[in-house]
């Protein structure tokens, strides 16, 4: 091998490993609110250190929302897939819990304010 190739080799192991810890340290990280929307509006910004239970009711259906150990969760749901209900209970910021049918979206926010608008890229194509 030439010196170059080392080189490379070595500014790619640097690399991950910082990639590596930089997600490791995101991991560790909890959230402190959750932003619930319905119909991709701000429907209630929760704080993830009570304990609360409550229902979303839309015209498609309910969902009931759990809040506890610092974490949320769609503990029942009257969607047909129960993909929210089998998302579980999350805390970590990026992680979120999706009702299509009912359109309710759960996301957990870092910090209070960090987020206050949806994130969520909505788009259009036309063709000519």
């Amino acid at each position: 091998m030439k010196r170059r190739d080392i080189i490379i080799i070595a500014v790619l192991i640097v690399a991950s490993l910082a990639v590596f810890f930089v997600n490791k340290e995101k991991d560790r990280q909890k959230g402190s609110y959750a932003l619930i929307y319905v119909d991709n509006e701000l429907y209630s910004k929760e704080d993830l250190k009570q304990t609360k239970t409550f229902d979303i009711k839309t015209k498609n259906g309910f969902n009931r929302v759990k809040i506890h150990d610092g974490g949320i969760e769609i503990s029942e749901a009257n969607c047909p897939d129960k993909v929210c209900v089998n998302t579980g209970f999350i805390t970590k910021p990026s992680q979120s819990i999706v009702c299509i049918p009912n359109r309710v979206q759960i996301k957990i926010s870092g910090e209070k304010g960090s987020e206050t608008k949806n994130s969520t890229l909505d788009a259009t194509t036309n063709e000519n």
